[in-house]
C-alpha cells in the first residue's frame, strides 16, 4: 500500500509542476542561470553574461514582463540583437515552456538560422540540451524547422513561404529583419501580420519584432517603433554627468589617410562640450546607462540603439574605419552604413531624375578613357533589329566615366550584324599616355525575341568576359540583390547573370545623385566636334536615363517601392543597370596599378583569355 502511495504522491507531484506557474524570473536571469554560448555562436564560448552588453538587459527584462505585449528593437550591427533572440527562445523553452515561432526573411536564411545558432544553443546549454531531442532518429518529428520540448513546440518559418507560417497557435513570435521581408507572402498577405495572427488566441502572448532599418516610409521597422514607447539609450557625460543619447555628429577623429585607420577618436559631451575617450564614456556601463522613453505606451517597449554603444569586438575606432570607407564606397555604402550602424532610415534624395540635370553633367575629356579609370565593362541591349553598346570606364568608389555610346543595326537573325557586334567588343580605348584599354567584361541582355542566339555568342565568349544577363524583379517591392546568382540551364550551357533590376536601378539612380569631388561620381562626354560620332550622349539618352520614377504603393496597409516607367523608351537606363552589375560581378581592384604609358591595360581579348576560359566566372577583373 505504501508503494501505491508513493506512486500515488509522484504523480500528483509531476501534475502540479505542469501547472504552476514558473518562478519569478526575468530572461536576462534566466540567461545568466543556464544560457552557454558556443562555439559557432561565439568567440568567446562559455556561460553567458549579461554584464558584458548591459544595453541588452532592459529589452530581455520586457520581453519576460507580463504587461508587455510587444517588444521592438531597431537596433545596429555587432549589438547582440540575434543573441537576445536566442535568450528568447531558451526561455521559452526551458523556463517558461510555450508554443514558439521564429520568422527569417526566408526559408534559406530559416534554416541557417537553426543549423547555425539555434541547434548549438539546444545542445550547449544543459537545460535545454535534456528538453530537445538531439537525436532524430528517436523522434521523427523534430526537424530542422519544427522542434517540440515539453509544454511548447518552436516552428521555424520563412517570411517567403505562406505554408510555413500557416501553423498551429503560438504564444510567442520572434521576427528577425522585417525590413527585409517580402511585401506579401505568396498571395496570402503581410508576413508579419499572418505570423501575429497566430497569436490571437493567447492572453499572454508575446511579439518581439527586430531589424535593422531600410528606407523612411516604407521601413516596416520604423513604423512600429514609431507607435511604442520610443527608447533611446543614454549615457552621463564623464565630465559634466549630463545624459544624452549618442549621436554620430559628435564623434571627433584623427585619421590616417595613408594607412586608412582611425588613430584617435573622442565623444565631446552635448552639453559641456567636453571630449572624453570611449572607455571613459563605458565605464561602469552597467551601472550608469539609463533606457529613457519619448512617449508613453501600455502594452508596446520600443527599443533603438546604435552600433557606438557596443562593447564586444567593436570599437568606435572600427565606426570610422568603416564610415570612411563608406564615403569611398560611395552611395551605396552609405546607406548600408547609415541602415546597420546608426540603426536609421535612409532618406532618398528624390525619386526620380531630370533629365536636363544629367545633360549637364557632359564634360569634355582629354583622351577617349580619362584619367583614373582602370577597368572598361560593356553593357548590351538587344533590340529586334539593332544592338545599343555602352561602353563604361571605373574607378575608384565605382566612379564612373561613359566612354562611348554605339549602334549596331542589322537583321540579328543573320550573322553579319553579330560579326559587327563582335568586332566592336574586341576593340579598344586608349588614354592621355597612350595606354590601351580593352573591355573586362560585357553583359548582354538575353530577353526579347533572340535569347538562344545571345547564349549560343556568349558561351562562344566566355573566356573573353562576355556573358548572358537575364533581368528579374516583381511588382510587389520584392528585395532582390543585383546579383542574384548565375544558372546555365540552357541549350548551349552558357553561362547566364540572373540580375534583380529593380535593386540595379535604385543603385543607378543614386550614383547619378551624387555630387561632383563626391566618391562615386558618374561623368559623361561631350561630343567631340573634330571627331563626329552619329551616336552620341546626346538629349534622347539622357531621358532614356531618367525614364523611370520609383513610387510608393500600399498593399494590406504595407507600403513599398516600386519603378514605373514615364517614358517610351527605357534603354539607356538599362545599359546602365547592366554594366553596373558588370563591374561588381568581377570585384574589382581598383587599386592596381596601371602598366608603363604605351602599354596595353590586362583586358578580355581573344587571344589572352583562350588560357582562363575554365576560370571562375566571378574572378576578379
Amino acid at each position: 500500500m505504501n508503494a501505491q502511495r508513493r506512486q500515488t504522491f509522484a504523480l500528483l507531484k509531476r501534475a502540479v509542476a505542469l501547472v504552476q506557474p514558473p518562478e519569478p524570473l526575468s530572461v536576462a536571469e534566466w540567461a545568466d542561470r543556464h544560457r552557454v554560448l558556443s562555439p559557432e555562436d561565439s568567440a568567446e564560448p562559455g556561460p553567458w553574461k549579461t554584464s558584458r552588453s548591459p544595453f541588452q538587459k532592459e529589452p530581455m527584462e520586457a520581453i519576460s514582463d507580463p504587461n508587455i505585449e510587444r517588444i521592438i528593437m531597431m537596433w545596429g550591427a555587432q549589438l547582440g540583437k540575434t543573441a537576445i533572440q536566442l535568450n528568447a527562445i531558451g526561455y521559452f523553452t526551458g523556463h517558461d515552456p510555450a508554443p514558439i515561432m521564429v520568422v527569417q526573411p526566408d526559408l534559406v536564411v530559416a534554416k541557417d538560422f537553426s543549423n547555425d545558432r539555434l541547434a548549438p544553443m539546444y545542445r550547449d546549454s544543459p537545460q535545454l540540451s535534456k528538453l530537445v531531442t538531439k537525436d532524430k532518429s528517436r523522434d521523427t518529428r523534430n526537424t530542422i524547422l519544427y522542434k517540440s520540448y515539453p509544454g511548447g513546440r518552436i516552428n521555424i518559418a520563412g517570411a517567403n513561404s505562406p505554408a510555413s507560417l500557416a501553423s498551429k497557435p503560438i504564444r510567442v513570435l520572434i521576427a528577425d529583419e522585417i525590413d527585409r521581408f517580402p511585401v506579401s507572402a505568396g498571395k496570402e498577405g503581410d508576413p508579419v501580420d499572418l505570423a501575429s495572427k497566430r497569436t490571437t488566441t493567447f492572453y499572454n502572448k508575446k511579439l518581439i519584432l527586430v531589424s535593422t532599418p531600410t528606407v523612411k516610409g516604407v521601413s516596416r521597422i520604423e513604423s512600429l517603433y514609431e507607435d511604442s514607447t520610443q527608447e533611446s539609450l543614454y549615457l552621463p557625460c564623464p565630465k559634466c554627468g549630463e545624459l544624452q543619447v549618442l549621436k554620430f555628429e559628435n564623434l571627433k577623429y584623427d585619421y590616417d589617410e595613408e594607412t586608412k585607420s582611425c588613430t584617435d577618436v573622442r565623444y565631446h559631451c552635448c552639453e559641456c562640450g567636453m571630449p572624453s575617450g570611449e572607455h571613459e564614456w563605458k565605464h561602469d556601463y552597467e551601472n550608469k546607462a539609463v533606457w529613457i522613453a519619448a512617449k508613453q505606451h501600455a502594452k508596446c517597449r520600443g527599443f533603438h540603439l546604435s552600433s557606438l554603444y557596443a562593447t564586444i569586438n567593436y570599437t568606435w575606432k572600427d565606426f570610422v574605419n568603416e564610415w570612411k570607407e563608406a564615403n569611398r564606397g560611395g552611395p551605396e555604402m552609405i546607406k548600408a552604413f547609415v541602415n546597420t550602424r546608426l540603426a536609421e532610415t535612409w532618406e532618398e534624395k528624390g525619386d526620380k531624375l531630370e533629365h536636363e540635370e544629367l545633360l549637364n553633367r557632359r564634360q569634355m575629356y582629354i583622351a577617349r578613357v580619362p584619367e583614373g579609370v582602370r577597368f572598361l565593362t560593356a553593357a548590351v541591349d538587344t533590340q529586334d533589329n539593332r544592338f545599343e553598346i555602352d561602353v563604361v570606364g571605373w574607378g575608384k568608389g565605382f566612379a564612373a566615366w561613359r566612354i562611348q555610346f554605339h549602334k549596331v543595326f542589322g537583321d540579328l537573325n543573320q550573322e553579319q550584324v553579330w560579326h559587327d557586334l563582335d568586332e566592336f567588343l574586341a576593340r579598344t580605348w586608349s588614354d592621355a599616355e597612350g595606354r590601351k584599354f580593352r573591355i573586362n567584361r560585357t553583359f548582354i541582355d538575353s530577353g526579347g525575341h533572340f535569347t538562344n542566339q545571345v547564349y549560343k555568342f556568349c558561351k562562344q565568349r566566355a573566356g573573353r568576359g562576355i556573358y548572358a544577363i537575364k533581368g528579374e524583379g516583381t511588382d510587389d517591392g520584392t528585395k532582390l540583390p543585383l546579383i542574384i546568382g548565375t544558372s546555365d540551364n540552357n541549350i548551349h550551357r552558357a553561362t547566364v547573370f540572373r540580375l534583380g533590376v529593380a535593386e540595379g536601378k535604385a543603385r543607378v539612380f543614386a550614383a547619378m545623385k551624387v555630387k561632383p569631388g563626391e566618391p562615386g561620381y558618374w561623368r559623361f562626354p561631350l561630343p567631340d566636334p573634330e571627331k563626329p560620332d552619329p551616336f552620341t550622349y546626346d538629349e534622347e539618352y539622357f531621358k532614356q536615363l531618367a525614364s523611370e520614377e520609383l513610387v510608393t504603393r500600399k498593399k494590406n496597409g504595407v507600403a513599398y517601392q516600386v519603378w514605373k516607367q514615364i517614358r517610351a523608351r527605357n534603354e539607356a537606363l538599362d545599359l546602365a543597370v547592366y554594366n553596373l552589375a558588370a563591374i561588381e560581378s568581377g570585384n574589382p581592384n581598383f587599386d592596381s596599378p596601371l602598366p608603363s604609358p604605351g602599354n596595353v591595360v590586362a583586358g578580355a581579348t581573344p587571344q589572352a583569355q583562350r588560357r582562363k576560359r575554365k576560370q571562375n566566372v566571378s574572378s576578379s577583373v
